[in-house]
């Protein structure tokens, strides 16, 4: 079934969660309907419905002999949003976390459970770039994603499931987890890629002086803008990661190391890929100012031949503009005739001279 479209940005300046209280709002710019999606699979088969928002007890609804996955997408709905977070045995200040989008990426680990709090980037059709916030709550045999859109975020993990991808509906939450986090570090590598690729476009047109480059100035303040939402929602989830690594409570087992263990190696990769993006940006902003120069210096360099060649000929015309009496060339008959000869000829040999100089 395909879920309704309800989403359109406003601004929520007026919100804010930085203070203790005991009931929070969604703090974000979105406006989707909050909609609930449950999906429960064993080895034997996968199955999916739509969750009521006003469900008393979403506990209750779980199958403890599957794995019982959760999809919140919008956070519109503040008191539902609480409800499950309370429900499974978290704090009003973790949905606080989920429910604040400027919250600082984060891997929290509880006896029994793990939070999660990271943020996405994509692309859209229109190639403009966009962070989702996301946050991912796991215990026992329970997976709960928030997103902050209908956007479908976990669409190639949906698909995994139903191919049974990596024998994923025998295994438990785990590997459920490391799927859903593998689509959101695939995204992270993906638009990191674009953007250097993007960046080595630039490059290419600003090597090529004869090019136009009129607008590679804003272009280069885009990626610029671009890179730091990636570095952003990367660089404190690779200080976060190595937690997962090293988990006690019993959901990433000692198996499912080696699939971790991968996804690190991904991000570290998408570090690597931002600090290369970083070096180019630098280099070009160099290498556009050094442009602006040359071609201000080609500007200078015509216009100060022109002159040159003008110099001679503004002397001539000023001596014969003096009107003197006894100037021998005001009753030539052919005077006027050879004053533009010798202003010519002296234009000619001044641009002659200047061409063997090599000054142009």
């Amino acid at each position: 079934m395909r879920r309704k479209e309800g989403t359109r940005l406003h601004r929520r300046r007026h919100i804010s969660n930085r203070h203790l209280s005991d009931k929070y709002y969604y703090a974000g710019e979105h406006e989707t309907v909050t909609d609930i999606r449950l999906t429960q699979y064993n080895s034997d088969g996968l199955h999916t419905t739509e969750v009521k928002k006003g469900t008393t007890s979403f506990n209750k609804l779980t199958d403890p002999n599957k794995v019982n996955w959760f999809q919140v997408s919008g956070l519109t709905d503040s008191e539902a949003i609480t409800r499950i977070v309370n429900d499974f045995g978290l704090h009003n200040l973790d949905a606080k976390d989920i429910l604040t989008p400027q919250h600082v990426v984060k891997i929290e680990e509880y006896a029994n459970h793990m939070l999660i709090i990271l943020n996405s980037s994509y692309y859209d059709a229109n190639m403009e770039i966009h962070s989702e916030h996301i946050s991912l709550l796991v215990t026992g045999n329970v997976v709960i994603t928030f997103t902050e859109t209908n956007n479908p975020v976990f669409a190639s993990t949906m698909k995994a499931l139903e191919s049974d991808m990596l024998n994923l509906r025998k295994k438990g939450s785990g590997l459920l987890l490391a799927f859903l986090l593998n689509t959101i570090i695939a995204n992270l590598v993906e638009t990191a890629s674009k953007v250097e690729e993007m960046l080595e476009d630039i490059e290419e047109t600003l090597l090529d002086i004869k090019s136009d480059q009129g607008n590679m100035g804003s272009l280069i303040q885009q990626r610029r803008h671009e890179y730091m939402i990636i570095r952003k929602n990367s660089q404190p989830l690779k200080e976060q990661f190595p937690k997962l690594l090293r988990t006690e409570n019993g959901i990433i087992s000692p198996d499912m190391l080696p699939v971790y263990t991968d996804l690190s190696d991904q991000l570290q990769f998408v570090i690597q890929t931002t600090e290369s993006c970083r070096e180019i940006i630098s280099s070009l902003v160099d290498l556009y100012i050094s442009n602006n120069d040359l071609r201000m210096n080609a500007i200078m360099k015509r216009l100060t031949v022109v002159s040159t060649l003008f110099i001679p000929l503004t002397f001539l015309v000023g001596v014969w503009g003096m009107n003197f009496k006894l100037m021998p060339e005001l009753d030539w008959r052919y005077g006027y005739g050879i004053a533009w000869g010798i202003m010519f000829l002296t234009g000619l040999l001044t641009w002659i001279y200047m061409r063997k100089k090599d000054w142009f």
